[in-house]
């Protein structure tokens, strides 16, 4: 059985949560298992909204890109796409 898309981001962030633990600072630390749980689900909630406040030019074009092509709606062009 395959896995959704929220049980691969569940993953990613508690793989991105385990890494609070494999820092210089922090290696020396045991790991909590449920601390690390929670902050994944913290991660996980955050990777599914999109963080435009700081996002570079090319970061809002590409997000308007995608978001295009997930609508479906609208047909586009770059000035380089000829």
């Amino acid at each position: 059985m395959s896995e959704t898309r929220k049980e691969r981001l569940l993953r990613f962030a508690l793989e991105d949560a385990a890494k609070a633990w494999c820092t210089k600072e922090t290696k020396h630390l045991d790991m909590i298992p449920e601390l690390a749980k929670a902050f994944a689900e913290i991660l996980a909630k955050s990777y599914t909204h999109a963080r435009l406040g700081n996002a570079t030019t090319g970061e809002l074009i590409e997000e308007i890109k995608a978001r295009i092509e997930m609508d479906g709606n609208l047909d586009y062009r770059t000035v380089d796409s000829d």
